[in-house]
């Protein structure tokens, strides 16, 4: 029973999945990568994948987990977020019912990902009835905000909250699900996000789900500002009122995969353990409403 089913959405931001694949694939039973046959998208613009990297994931697939699933995702003249969330819902019926659905962005890392897997395999029980114990799990994010050439900007405290597992993929919003219980465990998944150069952020910003939820050229400006210089004003400064971003810190890292392994030692996940009589409590609260 393939358990534990890993879906990607690959844009114009491409370069980052393998990094993202080599955190997961060993503990991963299936990997379906979902990008636009029309190679648009969410807000129409054209983008290319290079067949490169098509060639680097197939190398990288040596037990023959991946599989590639394209459609065309974009819808003319709505809002970003309603393809955002149309490819999420049609990538969860094309990776099939059952099973612990994760999806993640190309630039997402769940690093030490046993830690998490070891704990959704544990309670698999809760996969026998996905309709009666619907769940989502949402995880902490560790957002790069910054890359300079001896580190990265981090948001600090790692209190960004991220829908990341269900057993009942049905999506309403991006990746918020549909009548679930929700969650939040503790384990932290890095997230390059900003971390990027200038021309990336500039079509980041063009492009992704929240286009039009706030000023994009002043929040470009504020960003292409930042310095060590000036980093620690940057206080409450999330551009979408209703998340938050409290301070930046700086994390000393010569490359994406020294930070890693770095934080993988200053921050490593614990094992996640859920109390029986909490598990239970959860289990009868949701047959009585799902019934």
């Amino acid at each position: 029973m393939m358990l534990i089913k890993i879906g990607y959405l690959l844009s114009y931001d491409y370069q980052y999945i393998i990094t993202s694949i080599k955190q997961v694939y060993t503990e991963a039973d299936r990997i379906t990568i979902s990008y636009d046959i029309n190679k648009r998208t969410w807000t129409g613009n054209y983008f290319e994948i290079p067949e490169s990297t098509f060639e680097e994931i197939r190398k990288l697939d040596t037990d023959h987990k991946i599989h590639f699933y394209a459609d065309d995702f974009y819808v003319a003249g709505q809002a970003p977020l309603i393809s955002e969330t149309r490819q999420r819902n049609m990538l969860a019926q094309s990776m099939g019912k059952g099973g612990w659905h994760i999806q993640l962005d190309s630039d997402e890392y769940p690093y030490d990902f046993k830690k998490l897997t070891t704990f959704l395999r544990r309670n698999r029980f809760l996969l026998k009835q996905p309709d009666k114990t619907p769940v989502t799990f949402r995880v902490k994010l560790i957002v790069l905000f910054k890359k300079t050439t001896d580190g990265f900007f981090i948001i600090s405290p790692y209190n960004e909250l991220c829908s990341l597992v269900t057993n009942r993929p049905f999506y309403s919003k991006a990746r918020a699900t549909q009548n679930t219980k929700e969650y939040i465990l503790n384990y932290y998944v890095i997230h390059q996000s900003w971390a990027r150069e200038n021309s990336e952020i500039q079509q980041k910003i063009n492009n992704w789900g929240h286009v039009n939820d706030f000023d994009t050229i002043e929040f470009y400006r504020s960003w292409d500002k930042l310095s060590a210089e000036n980093y620690e004003n940057y206080l409450d400064f999330h551009p979408l009122p209703a998340c938050s971003w409290e301070k930046l810190d700086f994390f000393p890292a010569s490359n994406l995969d020294n930070f890693i392994k770095s934080i993988n030692v200053k921050l490593p996940q614990k094992n996640i353990n859920w109390p029986i009589s909490a598990l239970k409590k959860s289990i009868l609260y949701l047959k009585s409403i799902f019934r």
